[in-house]
């Protein structure tokens, strides 16, 4: 008996190792060559960064503005990374988003241990590496924000409760338990009321279908909740402190409330939005995702009972995830990452119909379904990578050989589920998968020059010798205006509010000034700049104009980086000459006073 137990417990270590390895091969190509992202991964970057600098780990500020959104757990994440991996003057996106990546690290392990609990080894085993690869998870652990780290917390729940529900000895009931309450603490720091919300969903579900909550008596035990309060109580009453309660109220009326009444951040989609992109979402998990839903509408129509264990497990997926699905479709705004928590369910499904079509020829109508859409899904990622590489960034001949045999293994996958060879289909996915993303995160993304359009104006500061972060000299940028210009140039640079700007602008030698000479308004304003600028004596010298599109708002942009200094005319001979000259791209030109 102990040889058999032990050989569980080496296959189970065997397959989280491989399964860690797999996450990881997914979250580290890319992890430091991929610029900072606008605009949330950027905001929360500058706002730990704000953290390091003024030593405040209990207010979130972004440049002289609260920022009362999340709470502070996934900052404390970041700042605690930065600090053990790298320095705040050094600007390394890649210390931010490890806590992203030990997340992902989380969910993962996690959707197996609960999903072995549930439905068995090879169920939990191939959605958990279907989840692994999936187009959205391998985004998210690539960004310094909170989605990850809520998907690993909220899946150790989900994991807690499968334990629950399937019982055991009394020591295991009581870890499970417990490691409920750190879940949802943990859930809770990194974002609010959202994981509770979706727990109110899933336990109202189970218990008007079921009627019965027997197996949620162990949460009761106390040292639960207590760990619960320790982790959020203490935050919660010094933010309170110190905002006089402004953070809750900005943070539910302010960011929550109006995303559930109305359209925010131009992020509008219909009811059945999240049902059409799932698709991509969960790519290339969403080849069995029909087969899953399918698998679990049999499984709760179980004739060996209603408390069979399959109907048990099927019954708490679907309530964890449909409910939860359902209600985002009729929330005004919309983005993909909203149905991320979804996932780790979903993927459970899928892997435990994968596991049944290995065994028997089933789910013949939804796996052909299934094998069409992920064909489908596959061309539409890989023209969009082709496309991006065309139109913003190189586009190197062995590109496409790479995305061309992507492509290959992706009929074959489609081609061997719908002849009934699901390990073939399973193996094929994953593998296109990982290859796609590896090459996505690693290659692509990065070259897309015209994209990083702060990257290129820091350069332009290394170029001429102007230290980023900035420390004695003025910034002024009141065209462009994305997070991480202030994430990569420094935490004072003037953004905005042109004429705000102008009015108590007090520039010196050496100062910089960027203009977007693609706008209407900017002759008008580098007049009145020049004006500004005349009792001093000072002029503005073009150091470098460079070209981008600025994907956070779909518009071309051409900056210009101007310098001020001496002017190098008198004002008799300014007379004379015209206000300003066009730049050519990297040619110096002068602003100069209107005498």
């Amino acid at each position: 008996m102990n040889k058999i137990n032990m050989s569980k417990i080496n296959l189970h270590v065997r397959d989280m190792v491989m399964l860690a390895l797999l996450v990881l091969a997914m979250a580290v190509p890319g992890l430091s060559s991929l610029p900072v992202i606008d605009r949330d991964e950027a905001r929360y970057a500058q706002a730990t960064v704000q953290m390091l600098e003024s030593g405040d780990y209990i207010n979130i500020r972004f440049q002289d503005q609260a920022r009362n959104k999340k709470p502070a757990g996934a900052y404390w994440a970041q700042a605690l990374s930065v600090k053990l991996f790298s320095d705040v003057e050094k600007r390394q996106i890649w210390a931010h988003r490890i806590p992203s990546v030990l997340g992902a690290l989380l969910a993962i392990l996690a959707t197996y241990w609960g999903g072995r609990r549930l439905l068995g080894r090879e169920a939990a085993l191939y959605g958990s590496a279907m989840l692994a690869v999936s187009f959205l998870f391998v985004f998210e652990a690539h960004i310094a924000k909170t989605d990850a780290l809520l998907l690993g917390f909220s899946t150790l729940v989900l994991a807690a409760m499968a334990i629950l529900r399937n019982g055991g000895d009394r020591k295991t009931i009581i870890k499970a338990a417990i490691l409920f309450w750190f879940g949802l603490g943990m859930a809770v720091m990194i974002k609010g009321p959202i994981l509770p919300f979706l727990l109110i969903l899933c336990l109202l579900g189970l218990l008007i279908w079921e009627r019965k909550a027997d197996w949620l008596k162990p949460l009761i035990y106390w040292p639960g909740p207590v760990l619960f309060f320790i982790i959020v109580l203490p935050w919660t009453v010094l933010i309170w402190r110190e905002t006089g309660g402004a953070f809750f109220a900005d943070a539910i009326g302010n960011d929550l409330a109006p995303k559930l009444q109305g359209v925010q951040e131009n992020h509008p989609g219909p009811p059945g939005y999240y049902a059409a992109t799932i698709w991509l979402a969960f790519w290339p998990a969403c080849l069995f995702l029909l087969p899953g839903l399918v698998f679990a509408v049999r499984s709760v129509r179980n004739k060996a009972g209603f408390d069979a264990p399959v109907a048990k497990a099927a019954r708490l997926l679907l309530c964890w995830a449909v409910p939860f699905f359902i209600v985002l479709e009729f929330v005004p705004t919309k983005l993909p990452h909203y149905t991320l928590l979804t996932f780790p369910a979903l993927a459970l499904l899928s892997g435990a119909a994968l596991a049944t079509l290995i065994k028997v020829n089933e789910f013949v109508i939804s796996r052909r379904i299934g094998a069409i859409l992920f064909s489908i899904m596959t061309i539409v990622l890989v023209t969009v990578l082709l496309l991006a590489e065309s139109y913003y960034g190189n586009f190197p001949s062995w590109s496409f050989l790479v995305l061309y045999t992507g492509i290959l293994l992706s009929l074959f996958a489609s081609w061997s589920l719908w002849r009934g060879k699901a390990f073939h289909a399973f193996v094929g996915a994953v593998v296109t998968a990982a290859m796609l993303n590896i090459f996505t995160y690693q290659f692509t993304l990065p070259s897309l020059k015209t994209l990083q359009i702060s990257a290129q104006i820091k350069q332009v500061f290394a170029d001429n010798n102007i230290q980023a972060p900035i420390s004695n000299i003025t910034v002024l940028s009141t065209q462009f205006t994305e997070p991480s210009m202030v994430y990569r140039l420094g935490t004072s640079i003037l953004l905005g509010k042109p004429d705000e700007r102008l009015a108590d602008l007090n520039l010196k030698t050496g100062d910089i000034v960027v203009l977007d000479r693609n706008r209407n308004e900017t002759e008008d304003y580098e007049q009145r700049l020049a004006q500004k600028l005349e009792p001093a004596g000072l002029c503005l010298t073009s150091l470098q104009t460079i070209k981008g599109f600025n994907y956070a708002k779909g518009d071309a942009v051409k900056l210009d980086i101007l310098r001020a200094g001496t002017c190098p005319q008198s004002i008799s001979e300014l007379s004379t000459s015209p206000l300003s000259t066009s730049p050519r791209d990297g040619e110096p030109t002068t602003t100069k006073p209107d005498p």
